[in-house]
């Protein structure tokens, strides 16, 4: 086995354990050995002739001396076409350059593959420990989400069950509290009503009795009916407005009352004079009770 199929060993080697021991760091690489005399020599000597090419291109840049066309600031042309000339001769040069191969020793390319597997080796190791050290902090933080995230959970469902509950109860309540409230406004129409029809009875008694009474009495000699007129079938001023009011609630689409002749024509006269009543635009003896409430 030669010298470049052991650094390829030693590369797989490496591979090999950076992929079996996840748990703990990878074993060290064995160092590699010194160098031979005979391999040291060589890239001393080809150290000195490197050496070498140094000093003649430092010396040939101290003769080039462009000083005083680059610090001339008063032709600023020159010292920009100077640069330019400069830099167009580097770029030819790089351009140009042909990259001088590594040695061609193999014992030295050997220690110069060891020594980058050593540095790669020794990156990895403080990345995997970086990362062990990240993944061990994320895995802690995790687990603190994990259980906050349990409590949140917990506690959003106590509040909900108490929430619902509390719907419930304020539904429960709020039904019985407009039930109770319909009842207590439906009482006071209902007394209302009873007290409006009790006064109404009471003022129409008073000022508006029947037809045989005002004749009887005679207290009313504007209202009293004529001679020979039969007031046996008149009807009375309260059952005229319960049949106008009975009428307007069963079909309000059309409210009119045929004006009969039980219906005693000095109450008619006084209903269509007060505005309570009204007559058909065209059908006189049609008689409707006015809409109030617009």
């Amino acid at each position: 086995m030669d010298l470049q199929d052991e650094v390829l060993q030693e590369a797989e080697d490496l591979a090999k354990r950076s992929a079996l021991y996840q748990s703990r760091l990878p074993p060290p690489l064995v160092n590699h050995s010194r160098l031979s005399a005979v391999a040291e020599d060589e890239l001393l000597d080809e150290c000195n002739e490197i050496w070498k090419e140094l000093g003649e291109f430092q010396n040939k840049l101290t003769l080039a001396d462009a000083r005083e066309v680059v610090q001339n600031p008063e032709n600023p042309l020159a010292v920009l076409l100077a640069r330019e000339r400069a830099l167009l001769a580097e770029l030819s040069v790089q351009k140009n350059r042909v990259p001088k191969p590594l040695p061609i020793n193999q014992e030295v390319l050997t220690c110069l593959g060891k020594q980058e597997l050593q540095n790669a080796d020794k990156q990895l190791e403080m990345i995997l420990s970086c990362v062990r050290t990240k993944k061990k902090s994320l895995q802690e933080q995790l687990e603190r989400e994990q259980k906050w995230l349990q409590e949140q959970l917990e506690l959003e469902k106590t509040l909900q069950e108490k929430h619902e509950d509390q719907q419930q109860n304020f539904l429960t309540l709020s039904e019985n509290s407009v039930i109770q409230k319909m009842k207590m406004k439906m009482e006071k129409v209902t007394l209302e009503k009873e007290n409006l029809l009790t006064a109404l009875g009471n003022f129409l008694d008073v000022h508006y009795p029947p037809p045989s009474e005002v004749e009887a009495t005679g207290k009313k000699k504007r209202l009293a009916p004529k001679r020979g007129e039969n007031t046996a079938n008149l009807i009375t001023f309260h059952e005229i407005l319960e049949h106008l009011m009975t009428k307007s609630m069963k079909s309000p689409q059309d409210p009119y009352v045929e004006v009969s002749e039980s219906f005693w024509p000095p109450y008619v006269e006084a209903l269509l004079r007060y505005g309570v009543v009204s007559r058909h635009p065209e059908d006189p003896h049609r008689i409707r009770l006015e809409d109030f409430h617009e």
